[in-house]
Parts: C-alpha cells; structure tokens; sequence
C-alpha cells in the first residue's frame, strides 16, 4: 500500500543541502531505467523485421553485444545501446561510453569481422557534426560522422589527411592498439538516434505499435499494453534464467552458463509475431454476472466437495484438489486486501471463466459412456484448461496460475454450483 499524503517519508529526502530543494541523484531508479530503455530499442529492431523494413532472422539478447541481428543468409550486426542524460548531449571522441563500445566492436572484429556486415550504436543522443562555420581541428577531429566518412573514402587507414588522421590515432590506443581492426569497424559503423529518454514510453505507444501488423486501429490502451508486453519479452531474454527440469540441474556450456540459458537469449520475429496476436485478441470480461463464491468462508465446503467428488468416482483426488482450494481461498483474499478497488472485478471475472469452462467440458462430456469414467474424463480436461488458461490466456484469467483456477473449480463444486456429470441424489432432484 502507498505512502499516505500526511505521513512523513523516513529519513526525509534523500541528499538534501539542509533541507533545500536538490535535484535527486537515485542510481538506481536511473539504472532501471536505462535497463528498459535498452529493451525497448530491442523492440524497436524487432519492429523493423516485422514491418519489413529489414530482414532478421532472430534478435540476439546480451549475446556478445546488447544485441545481435542474425540476418537471413548467415550474417550479422552487432548493436551497442547507449544512453546520456545531459542536456543536448552530442556523442564525441572524447566520451568514453562512446570510446569503450568502439573498443567492444574492435574484439569482436578481429574474432568474427568476416561474419560482421556492421555495428551499430544506438542512443538518444545523436553524434556530433561540426557546423558549416567551424575551423577549429581539434572540433572537427571530434566529430564520429566525419571520421566515419573519412574511413569509408579511403582504402587504409594510412590514407586519411589531418585533422581526422589525428583522431584516428588517439583512437588506436584507446580500443587495443590494432589500427587495421578500429579502420573496418568505422568503415561498418553507423548510428541510429531513439527517442528522448523521458518520452519513450510514449513514442513506442504512439508510433512504433501502430505500425506493426493488423495494430493500425488499436486503442492507446492497448498500443500501451502491447508495447509493455513486448517490452516484458526482451527483458526475458536479456535476464539469466532457468526454468523447468534445467532449473536443478543443467548442462554447461563452455562459458559456465547453462546451454539453456544461452538459447533463451533468442527471439525470433515469428515469436513476437505470435504475441502481438495474442495481446490483440480481445479478452472476454464478465459484468455482473452474479456467480460470485463467497471467499473466506470455508465452513462446509470441502465435505460438500469431498462427497460430489466420491460421487463421481474422483475420491482419490480429493486431497489435492482441496489443498488447492484452501490456498486458492488464502491467495484470494491476500490480493483483496491488496487491490480493494478492483477486485471485485477481478473475483467476478476469475469465478465466472472458471465455471463457464468447466459447465461447458461438463456439457461436452455428458453422453460419456461410462459412468464410473465420466467424472475423471473432466478432471483431466478441466486440468488441461485451466492450464492452457494460465499459459495462453493469463489476461482473461487476471495472471492467476492453474492451482489458483483448479481451486476456484474446487470451490465452486463445494459450493454446489458445480458437478463432475454425476450430481448428488439431492441436486438431481432440485433440477440442478
């Protein structure tokens, strides 16, 4: 829960000159931010292959760069993503940020150059251009763009004139001292210029993910969503992570890091694609439809849970299915304390999917054969769906896991809403 207006913040603000407006200097809100900035300009390349601006075969996350473009016919582009937050900054030689990525792009030329079509260095800054006025040689020697073009001009790097040859040899002592592998990389490089660091998130809205298929005619809403969710997809990739069976225990590559990990860091256009279409498939919402359950209020509802279960030959799963009812129960009223406003949006949406799902398997099901077969036949289907829910569908379901979807279905039969195709004597006689 948030801070209250009349509650004092402790220890005050922090790096306050007594007690004086100062501007903040958080790190660490910083380093998050340029974090998802960095994702988010992985978006963006990710957008150029589905617009069909560029051809990739796949998106590479902090593998050996920020990020590597494998292109369609083997080859690739080593991406460096930079951000400065000063005041009109302007990239020049004698910024180090800019310094260490051509040291980074240098490495790697002289280990897979013949693979390497460019590299690229990202920013929200642009590089520095002298005006059509400037004299001054150590200016003109500072600006990327023109050593670039003189690189591009000439055959060696022997071959560049002053002041630029000047540049050029500062350079070579500062990325390893190898001449010939700083003069193809400046040759391969160029810079791309991303949105201001305070608006991004607005700019990705507003003009990247309407440009992307079949999302022209989304709402702000949902271009903001979207743009979140592939966002969360980079962020995926770039993080060092392990799950299912590898999660234990997982082969090593030679590096150290678990094989796993190293293929996770893949994303391919086809990938993203299917995303974008399960984000833009509208979810389905319940408005009042009045099936709610009563959480909290456990009295009598796993014997009646317990009984239609025996009653349909399901006795063995009883035990689990109340363990997930209980904790679905205290998972549940946790969230209403956490999210009072909405929830009951949120019960009404989770308890009305999860028994329309299971009516409908139970419908299904009906002209089942056996009678003794029936009740585990939509066990295992309603298993099965509240599954792919969970997976497939987490906003219909409000990002609830199965065992929360399993135990609502638990509640809702203890609470005599729903059967497994064999209702009790008593329900049967009601018509239920």
């Amino acid at each position: 829960m948030g801070l209250k207006k009349n509650e004092p913040v402790p220890l005050g603000l922090p790096e306050q000159v007594d007690g004086l407006a100062t501007a903040p200097t958080d790190r660490g809100d910083e380093t998050q931010e340029r974090f998802r900035y960095q994702w988010a300009i992985g978006v963006w390349l990710l957008a150029q292959s589905l617009t069909g601006k560029r051809a990739i075969r796949a998106l590479w996350c902090e593998h050996h760069e920020d990020y590597l473009l494998e292109l369609p016919a083997g080859r690739y582009v080593a991406v460096q993503v930079k951000t400065d937050s000063r005041e009109n900054a302007q990239w020049r030689w004698s910024d180090n940020a800019l310094v260490d990525s051509l040291a980074r792009f240098c490495v790697f030329e002289k280990m897979h150059g013949a693979a390497i079509d460019g590299y690229e260095f990202i920013s929200n800054a642009a590089p520095y251009v002298p005006a059509v006025t400037t004299k001054r040689t150590d200016s003109l020697a500072a600006s990327p763009v023109r050593l670039i073009q003189c690189c591009s001009r000439a055959s060696t790097h022997s071959e560049l004139e002053d002041p630029y040859k000047m540049a050029f040899a500062g350079l070579v002592s500062k990325t390893g001292g190898d001449a010939a592998a700083l003069f193809q990389v400046l040759r391969k490089l160029s810079f791309a210029l991303g949105p201001v660091l305070r608006g991004y998130d607005d700019t990705f809205a507003a003009s990247i993910v309407p440009q992307l298929p079949s999302c022209a005619g989304l709402t702000t809403v949902l271009c903001c969503r979207l743009r979140d969710e592939l966002i969360g997809l980079v962020q995926a990739a770039c993080r060092l992570q392990v799950d299912g069976i590898d999660g234990a225990v997982a082969y090593l590559a030679t590096n150290g890091r678990p094989e796993t990990v190293i293929r996770g860091k893949c994303i391919t256009p086809e990938s993203a694609a299917e995303l974008i279409a399960r984000v833009r498939q509208p979810t389905f919402r319940f408005v009042n439809s009045g099936a709610g359950i009563d959480f909290g209020s456990t009295s009598g509802r796993a014997e009646v849970l317990n009984r239609k279960m025996r009653n349909a030959y399901l006795g063995s799963q009883f035990e689990p299915l109340r363990m997930r009812m209980d904790s679905a129960d205290q998972r549940l009223m946790e969230r209403a304390l956490l999210e009072p406003d909405g929830f009951d949006d949120i019960a009404n949406q989770l308890v009305s999917t999860v028994l329309i799902e299971c009516k409908d398997i139970e419908a299904v099901a009906f002209d089942h054969a056996d009678e003794k077969t029936r009740g585990l036949a939509i066990y295992k289907q309603i298993l099965q769906r509240m599954d792919s829910l969970a997976k497939d569908e987490p906003e219909r379901v409000c990002q609830e896991p199965k065992d929360t979807l399993m135990g609502i279905a638990g509640m809702l039969s203890g609470e005599c809403k729903f059967a497994w195709g064999t209702p009790l004597e008593e329900e049967s006689q009601n018509g239920a």
